[in-house]
C-alpha cells in the first residue's frame, strides 16, 4: 500500500513539472492556454488512473489484515494494563495496610495478592510477616476486614523479622 502511494505521489509530481516546464516554455496567448489545458488533463490523468487500476480485493484483504493487527495489539494491550493495574493494586493496599499497622504500633511486612479473576483486580490475600502479639493480629486482623473486607480465613501472618 505505501509503495502504491509512493509510485501515485511520484506520477502526480513529475505531471506537475511537466505541466509547469510547458507552460513556462509557451507564448503568450492562444499556446499558454492550450499548454494549460493539456496540462491539466495530463495532471487529472496522473491523479485518476491509478485509482482506477486499484485492485479491490487486494484492499479489503490488506484492511482485513490491518484490522486483525489492530485487535491482537488491542487484546495485548488490555492484558498487560490489567496485569499493572494488579500490580499497582496489590503494592498500594500493602503500603496501605503497612502504615494500618504502623499507626497500631506494629512493625511488619506486607503481601498483598489480588484476584485476576474479576473485571477489576480487587485484593483478595494479605499475608502479615513480623512478631506480632495476640492482641496485635487481632486489631490487624479487624482493620483489613473493615478497609478490605477480606475475611480472617485470607489473612495470614507468618512470624519473622522485618527488614
Amino acid at each position: 500500500m505505501v509503495e502504491f502511494l509512493g509510485k501515485w505521489l511520484m506520477g502526480v509530481t513529475c505531471a506537475a513539472l511537466i505541466l509547469a516546464l510547458a507552460e513556462g516554455l509557451s507564448p503568450a496567448g492562444g499556446p499558454k492556454r492550450a499548454a494549460r489545458l493539456a496540462g491539466g488533463l495530463l495532471l487529472l490523468l496522473a491523479v485518476v488512473k491509478p485509482l482506477l487500476e486499484l485492485d479491490g480485493s487486494a484492499i479489503t484483504q490488506a484492511m482485513t489484515e490491518y484490522r486483525l493487527d489492530a485487535e491482537i495489539s488491542a487484546q495485548a494491550l488490555e492484558g498487560e494494563n490489567k496485569t499493572l493495574m494488579k500490580d499497582i493494586i496489590e503494592t498500594q493496599s500493602a503500603a496501605y495496610i503497612q502504615d494500618k499497622a504502623a499507626a497500631l504500633g506494629i512493625s511488619c511486612q506486607v503481601r498483598v495478592e489480588a484476584d485476576e479473576a474479576a473485571d477489576y483486580p480487587v485484593p483478595k490475600v494479605v499475608t502479615v510477616t513480623g512478631s506480632l502479639s495476640r492482641e496485635q493480629r487481632q486489631k490487624l486482623t479487624e482493620q483489613i476486614e473493615a478497609d478490605f473486607a477480606i475475611p480472617a480465613d485470607r489473612q495470614y501472618y507468618e512470624s519473622g523479622g522485618v527488614e
